[in-house]
Order: C-alpha cells, then sequence, then structure tokens
C-alpha cells in the first residue's frame, strides 16, 4: 500500500469512526424524541379532556342554579368539547391499565352527555346538578389517567436521563478509546514512516560528512519510504562506487596530466622544428617548383634535341668522314700550336725578367727620390737661415738674401717635382706588380696551354680511333634516340605531374606551417590546461580523502 493511501486511511479511520459514533447518537436522540414527544402530546389531550371536563362540571352546575338558553349553550358545547377531546385522547392510549381508565371515562362521558342533554330538554335542575357531581367523578378517572400518564412520562424522562447518559458515557468511551486508537496508531504509523526517513537522515548526515560506510536500511513496507531507501541505498552504493573510481581515476589523472605535460613539452619542440623544417620544405618546394618549371623547359629542349638528334643522326654520319679527315689537318695544326705555344712561353719569361728588373730599378728611383727629397728639405732650411742671416746683415746680405729666396724656391719647386715623381714612380711600382703577377698568371696560362696542347695532340690521335668507332655506334644512336624521344614524351608528362605536385605541395607547405604554427599555440594551450589539470587532480584527490569508504 502507498504512503499516500496509508495517510488517506489514518485520516479517514477515525472520521469513520466518528460518523458511526455520531449517527448511533443521532438515532438514539431521535427515538427520544418521538417517545417524549407522544408522551407529551398525550398529556396535553388529557390536559385539554380535563379542561373540557372542569368547563362541562362548570356549565352543569351553573345551569342547575341558573336556567338560560345560554348556560344551556354552553353545557352542549363543552359536551362537544370533551366529546371531541375524548376521542383524541383515545386514540393515542396504548398502555392497558390507561385503556381501562379511558374506557371508564367513555362510560361515564357517555352517560353524563346523555343524560345531560336529555335533562336540558326537560330543563330538570335537579339531574343537570346530580350530572354536575357526576362529572366530578368523571374527572376523577380523568386525574388517575393524567396521574399514570404522569408516572409513565416522569419513568420516561428517567429513562430518557439513563439513556442520554449512556448515550455521553458511549459518545465519552468511543472518544477515548477513538482518541486513544488514533494517537497509538498515528504513533505506530509515524514511528513506521519516520523510523526508516530518520535513518536516511542519518545516513545522509554521515554521507555528507564524508563518511560512505554506512549501514543499510531494512524496511519491510512496499511504500514511498521503501523507494526511497531503496533509492537511497542505491544513491550510496553509486556514490561509494563514484568516490573510488574518482580516486583511481585521479591518481591515473594526475599522472595522465604530468605526461601530458611532458608530452605537450616534447610536441612543441617536435612542432617548432617541425615548424622550422615545414618551411624548410616550403622553401624546398618552391625551389622544387621553379626547378620543375626548368625541368619543363629542359625537357622540351630535351625532346627537341632528341628529334634533332634522330634527325641528323644521319648527317653526323657523313660528317664523322668528314671529320675524320678535319682531325688529321687538326693534329698538324696542333703541333704548330704546340711550337707556338712554346715560343709563347719564352716570350713571357722574357718578360717576367724584365718586369722583375723594371720594379728593381723602381725600387732603387724611389730611393734616390728619397734621397732628393732629403737634400731639398736641407737645402731649403739652409736658404731659411741665409734668409735670417741676411736680414741681420742688413743693405750688405740684401743680394746674399736674393740668392738665398731664389735657392729655397729651387728647393720648394725641387721638392714638389720630386713628389709628383715620387707618386708616378709608386704609380709605375703597383702597376709593375700587377703586370708581373699578370704575367705570373699568363706564365701559368701558357704552361696550361702547352698542356693542353700535348694533350690535344695526344686526344686528336685518340680522336681519330673515336670518329671510326663512333661512326659504327651513330646508327645505334639513331634506333636508340627514337626510343629516346618516347621516353622523353613520358617524362614530359612525369615533370608535368611532379611540377603539379611541386605546387601543392608548396601550398600545402605553407598549410602545414600555418597550422604548425597553430598546433604550437594549441600546444602552449595544453601545456596550460595540463598544468591546471594536473592541479585540480590534487585537489580531486584532497577533496576524496576526505570520505571513508
Amino acid at each position: 500500500m502507498k504512503l499516500k493511501q496509508k495517510i488517506l486511511l489514518m485520516s479517514l479511520f477515525p472520521l469513520f469512526l466518528s460518523a458511526i459514533i455520531i449517527g448511533y447518537n443521532i438515532l438514539g436522540l431521535k427515538a427520544l424524541k418521538s417517545s417524549t414527544e407522544s408522551t407529551v402530546a398525550l398529556l396535553m389531550n388529557v390536559e385539554e379532556l380535563n379542561s373540557s371536563a372542569k368547563s362541562m362540571e362548570k356549565s352543569l352546575s351553573a345551569y342547575s342554579l341558573n336556567i338560560s338558553d345560554s348556560n344551556a349553550n354552553d353545557i352542549s358545547k363543552d359536551i362537544m368539547a370533551s366529546k371531541a377531546a375524548f376521542k383524541t385522547l383515545k386514540g393515542k392510549v396504548n398502555d392497558k391499565e390507561e385503556k381501562v381508565s379511558v374506557s371508564r371515562i367513555s362510560l361515564k362521558l357517555e352517560e353524563i352527555s346523555e343524560t345531560s342533554l336529555k335533562s336540558l330538554s326537560a330543563k330538570n335542575q335537579a339531574e343537570i346538578k346530580r350530572q354536575s357531581l357526576r362529572t366530578k367523578g368523571m374527572m376523577n378517572d380523568i386525574y388517575e389517567l393524567k396521574y399514570s400518564i404522569n408516572q409513565q412520562y416522569e419513568q420516561m424522562q428517567q429513562n430518557l436521563k439513563n439513556q442520554i447518559q449512556g448515550i455521553v458515557t458511549f459518545s465519552l468511551i468511543a472518544l477515548v478509546i477513538l482518541l486513544a486508537g488514533s494517537v497509538v496508531s498515528s504513533i505506530i504509523f509515524t514511528r513506521r514512516i519516520t523510523g526508516p526517513i530518520n535513518k536516511i537522515a542519518q545516513n545522509a548526515r554521515e554521507i555528507a560528512e564524508g563518511n560512505l560506510n554506512v549501514q543499510t536500511i531494512k524496511v519491510r513496507t512496499k511504500d514511498e519510504v521503501a523507494q526511497l531507501n531503496k533509492a537511497f541505498s542505491q544513491m550510496t552504493e553509486n556514490l561509494r562506487r563514484v568516490i573510488e573510481r574518482v580516486g583511481n581515476s585521479s591518481g591515473q589523472l594526475a599522472a595522465s596530466a604530468e605526461e601530458l605535460m611532458a608530452s605537450a613539452d616534447e610536441t612543441m619542440k617536435g612542432t617548432e622544428q617541425i615548424t622550422s623544417s615545414i618551411q624548410q620544405v616550403s622553401a624546398g618546394a618552391e625551389q622544387q617548383t621553379k626547378m620543375s618549371v626548368e625541368s619543363v623547359q629542359s625537357v622540351e629542349q630535351t625532346t627537341n634535341a632528341v628529334k634533332q638528334i634522330s634527325d641528323n643522326a644521319a648527317a653526323v654520319l657523313q660528317l664523322t668522314i668528314s671529320a675524320n679527315d678535319k682531325t688529321k689537318q687538326g693534329s698538324g695544326f696542333v703541333n704548330e700550336t704546340v711550337s707556338q705555344m712554346k715560343s709563347i712561353h719564352e716570350s713571357v719569361e722574357q718578360t717576367d725578367t724584365a718586369l722583375n728588373e723594371l720594379h728593381t730599378r723602381s725600387d732603387e728611383i724611389s730611393t734616390i727620390l728619397n734621397l732628393i727629397t732629403a737634400i731639398a728639405d736641407q737645402t731649403n732650411l739652409l736658404a731659411l737661415n741665409a734668409a735670417i742671416e741676411a736680414a741681420r746683415a742688413g743693405e750688405a746680405g740684401k743680394g746674399f738674401a736674393v740668392v738665398a729666396d731664389e735657392v729655397r724656391k729651387l728647393a720648394e719647386q725641387t721638392s714638389q717635382s720630386v713628389s709628383q715623381i715620387s707618386g708616378i714612380t709608386q704609380d709605375i711600382q703597383k702597376e709593375t706588380v700587377k703586370t708581373v703577377q699578370s704575367v705570373g698568371f699568363v706564365k701559368e696560362k701558357v704552361q696550361s696551354g702547352l698542356d693542353i696542347a700535348n694533350r690535344t695532340e695526344m686526344i686528336f690521335s685518340d680522336i681519330l680511333a673515336a670518329i671510326l668507332e663512333m661512326g659504327m655506334q651513330i646508327k645505334g644512336i639513331t634506333e636508340v634516340s627514337q626510343g629516346i624521344n618516347q621516353e622523353v614524351g613520358q617524362i614530359y608528362g612525369h615533370v608535368h605531374e611532379m611540377l603539379n605536385v611541386a605546387s601543392n605541395t608548396s601550398g600545402s607547405a605553407v598549410d602545414v606551417a600555418s597550422a604548425s604554427e597553430e598546433q604550437l599555440a594549441s600546444m602552449e594551450e595544453v601545456n596550460a590546461a595540463a598544468v591546471s589539470l594536473s592541479s585540480l587532480a590534487e585537489e580531486l584527490q584532497s577533496s576524496i580523502s576526505s570520505f571513508k569508504l
């Protein structure tokens, strides 16, 4: 049974018992009211009959004293009223003794009525007086009936009081039982509900404090509390497993974070190297693209050359014969060239010797010019001293002063001329050095030319033999050139593909370089994330350590 139904049942059960008690009390009170009302109505009828009898007795007594029509009418009305009251009373009497009294009253009422009416007709005052006295006897019977009914009413009142007391007692007892039952059932029901809930709350507090090692609560009911306990137990077990897994995972996470940081560092270094390599690859790809373009051009030229080779192979064969003759003539020319190169070598040797001599003489001239410069400087000083002495001599030294001044000017001109000659000599020396170096270079070249000429002479001898063999191979070259022409066509296509690949490679290299830079930035972020992850793993381990599994 569900908790809602139990609570509803516990709420309705006291109400149901209360409704039963109230219904029982209402039925009892209705029965008492009914019996009381019938008895009261009977007493009222008896009282009415008694009142009518008294009125009739007074009317008879009055008529016996004073015969008049009004008194006669009063007697008739009272008789009719007494009969009407008696008729009403007779239908309500159920008790045997009361019925006996009613019978006596009925007989007496009939006799008194009949006799009184006859006496009224006869205007017999004595009989009317006697009937008036008899009315007291009927009133006595009415009194007895009234007394009996009063006794019955009092007994009924006592019974009613007892019944009301019984109803009150029953109501109090039922109320006490209802309250006690409600309290006991509420306590039991509340304990059955709050007991497991309090235990669940205690376990929840233990879990909130980090103690997951709580005992499983056993609930025998199948209501929402049992479902709550089952769900809480599953939650506790799942939480325990999650904490264990998180504890294990946090350790692995910390280790993985360390590995991730190391890997990120290595990856960053590798990415930097890759970026550098990709840039080199990009440059190489661009160079390869240029080379591919050049290769395409070269292949085109090669294709044309191969075609030309194929076309000219026959002409080469004819020219080979002519080359044989020309080679013989060239061999003679080479011999003459060797002789001329030897003569040139000798002339260069002589020129080198002369230049070395010229360089030596230039050094001597420089020495002499330095000496002349020193003499001119001394002469200039002497002329200056002579001019000073002439100035001291006055008029006697004027002629000597003029001579000294001319000597000074001559010394200055000499110094200037020597400076110019020295500059020219230095230029000659520089040019001589260059000429000597050039002559040395020429000597080397002439010697190399001699060696080449000698080798050329030997080569021409080999050429004569090779030309004959080449003539035999030209035919094979013609055939091979045709095959080469086809292969070159395929190579041309491959080179075009290589050009496209190189272009794509260049573009891809740029993209890869950009991607590598982005990857480097991403790896820096990964490294930062790994540091944060490692810190988070340590915090997670610290948090998990507060739980008791």
